[in-house]
């Protein structure tokens, strides 16, 4: 195998060791012989659950649980195969610097200040440039223009940040835009890092002509450019529409400069925008219309009526003579045959192309903003749903041939072929929708203070559900956007209130099995975490799910329901699909400007069998305890003497 530049000759070493030589029983590792004198001669235990997590495109950490000595433990060391790859006093450690597309197997000993050594852990493998978004448990939110970078990362050490930078307008047209030497920076900490950019926001000079720029751009009923004034910036801005090749094209090539710079994925953001009609038509769908959208409807309506005559068509959707669907004449000759834009505004209905009182208007289909519903078959969404699942499938590709890695996919909402989902929250959500057309508030405030009686399970149940349906069982994780009036009221919180809602709502996106991404820091100014002092809680916050990331993966609802003994507190109960392992939850909303403790709280609920026993876990102290419970036939009754803001019970 060729060595690369600058990698290490351990590495090389283990690449071989890890691929073609078994990794010795515990009882084999490498030990000290015991001190003369009666000195101290007893090894530490082995330490236990070694997982490897945060694979990136070159590195990997590595986690387990404490061994225990007679005296005390001074270091462990790790192991790439035989290879000694580095001594550390902790329970975690990455490895950096590791060649892509190669398995490694890892073990590690405990050494106490003696020179005894332990026997082995057991074994973890990793595959390097393959990260796994099912093995992330700690989401960050921090985004850059491309040629910046955030030392807050650095600090907090999520698992990955969604959407690390974004590019937008020209601002990463080229390599030279960028600052990729920071990925190498990203992955010595063991941080999987995202590129990302905007799929449908466009400008004029973000293109060599007019001619052009008005190609790439979205078209209203009437074939007139669409603008979309409520961006708020001096320049004309329009969305592109992916239904043309060439504006695909176009995306495509700048998300293969950030995968030609490292990164481990890409984030689309805005990706099916193009079809709202913006201010000038209040968003009602008038925009979309284009040559290539209107070919590409014939094409939809040829496959699937494809028995149609011309007498069908005319009754079953008024068209008239000298404008009818044909399948002897080429889709793309919008002269020969049927134009939707002709149609529309023949029956007066070009304003408004998705009245009620346009039969066709069913067929083509209402985009929704940031989702791309399964059960939602109308043209515009199983075609935009073909172009997205061919750009991911190009960029996955790509990213394999020329680096030999693999390729993390996320979008901005509930998108299918993704490896994780990333829903903003904001204003208008198309889910949950309210009276006011609002939609959900994931920051509920009451006169300027946190709602903290208010509680998001039932909307968190709702996306982990549709999620399920779009993009299968992949995480989702959710994270406040901006700019917006959500980010606005959380922002301007009483820092004690910034800090309960991560306590109380993010741990309710954890209880529901969704991933909160931590607010760091956004592109428009607003204030970060560490100017906002809330770095420092965010640092301690997360360690929980950090240490305790095995009971966060691959989560699904119980059916069972979950009864307790006070008000306000929701309850969940999630199960593990490959483990059955099974976890109740429960997040406090007794909330008045701070938390009401609660004591005393009976849990129960009627599971198929009894546990064999209960650990009790939370962010809201260290360690474990063991509450008072009983269980009957399935009938499981659990005593908390206190609950805070979090609570985990573990059945095992």
């Amino acid at each position: 195998m060729p060595r690369r530049s600058g990698t290490p000759r351990w590495a090389l070493c283990a690449v071989v060791l890890a691929l073609v030589l078994p990794v010795r029983p515990a009882t084999a590792a490498p030990a000290a012989p015991g001190l003369p004198g009666g000195r101290d001669a007893r090894p530490p235990t082995a330490p236990a659950g070694l997982t490897a997590s945060g694979v990136t495109g070159t590195g990997v950490t590595l986690s387990w649980r404490p061994s225990t000595d007679n005296v005390a433990v001074v270091a462990y060391d790790l192991y790439a195969g035989r290879t000694l790859v580095r001594s550390v006093p902790g329970t975690t450690a990455t490895v950096a610097d590791l060649v892509p597309g190669t398995t490694y197997a890892f073990v590690v000993t405990a050494r106490d200040a003696a020179g005894n050594v332990s026997p082995a852990s057991n074994r973890a493998t990793a595959t390097i440039g393959r990260p796994r978004a099912a093995d992330f448990a700690v989401f960050g939110f921090s985004q850059s223009d491309v040629h910046e970078e955030d030392p807050q990362v650095y600090e907090l050490v999520p698992d990955v940040t969604i959407r690390a930078i974004g590019k937008w307008s020209t601002s990463g047209d080229e390599a030279a835009d960028y600052n990729f030497d920071q990925i190498r920076r990203y992955h010595a900490k063991g941080i999987t890092f995202m590129g990302s950019g905007t799929a449908s926001v466009i400008f004029p000079h973000d293109f060599a002509s007019t001619e052009i720029f008005d190609d790439m751009s979205t078209r209203d009923a009437d074939n007139n450019p669409v603008p979309h004034d409520e961006f708020g910036f001096p320049d004309p801005a329009r969305r592109g529409n992916m239904f043309n090749p060439r504006y695909r094209k176009y995306l495509l090539d700048w998300a293969k400069i950030q995968i030609d710079g490292g990164v481990d994925g890409i984030n689309l953001d805005e990706v099916n925008a193009g079809f709202s009609g913006g201010q000038k038509y209040g968003f009602n769908g008038n925009e979309g219309f284009d040559d290539h959208a209107i070919a590409d409807f014939n094409r939809y309506l040829l496959a699937k009526y494809p028995a149609f005559t011309p007498a069908d068509w005319k009754s079953r959707f008024g068209m008239t003579d000298d404008n009818l669907v044909r399948a002897d004449v080429p889709a793309d000759d919008l002269t020969g045959n049927f134009n939707y834009r002709d149609y529309l505004r023949a029956n007066g209905w070009n304003l408004d192309p998705l009245t009620a009182a346009n039969p066709m208007a069913a067929e083509w289909g209402r985009v929704t903003a940031n989702r791309m519903y399964a059960d939602d078959l109308s043209f515009t969404v199983s075609y935009l749903r073909r172009y997205w699942k061919e750009m991911v499938d190009e960029l996955r590709a790509y990213a394999r041939d020329t680096a030999h890695r693999q390729l993390l996919v996320s979008s901005n909402g509930l998108l299918p072929y993704v490896d994780f989902n990333s829903v903003g929250m904001y204003p208008w959500n198309p889910d949950e929708q309210t009276p006011d057309f609002r939609g959900a508030d994931y920051v509920p405030v009451v006169d300027g203070h946190l709602d903290g009686a208010t509680s998001l399970q039932a909307n968190y149940r709702y996306l982990k559900e549709r999620n399920r349906e779009i993009a299968g069982d992949v995480p989702v994780a959710v994270f406040i956007d901006w700019p917006n009036d959500m980010m606005t009221d959380y922002q301007n919180l009483p820092l004690s209130e910034k800090r309960d809602y991560w306590q109380i709502f993010g741990a309710e996106a954890y209880a529901n099995g969704l991933f909160p991404a931590f607010h760091l820091k956004d592109t428009v100014g607003g204030p970060t975490a560490e100017q906002s002092g809330m770095l420092g809680f965010f640092q301690t916050y997360t360690r929980f799910y950090h240490q305790h990331r095995a009971l966060y993966r691959d989560n699904e609802h119980g059916p069972q329901g979950v009864r307790v003994g006070v008000g306000n507190v929701a309850a969940s109960l999630l199960v593990q699909r490959d483990s059955g392992t099974r976890t109740l939850h429960l997040v406090n909303h007794n909330y008045d400007r701070g938390i009401i403790p609660q004591t005393s709280v009976d849990v129960r609920v009627e599971l198929p069998s009894c546990p064999r026993r209960i650990e009790l876990v939370s962010p809201d102290f260290a360690g474990s305890r063991v509450p008072a419970w009983s269980c009957r036939q399935g009938r499981l009754s659990v005593t908390v003497d206190r609950l805070d803001y979090y609570d985990v019970l573990v059945l095992r």
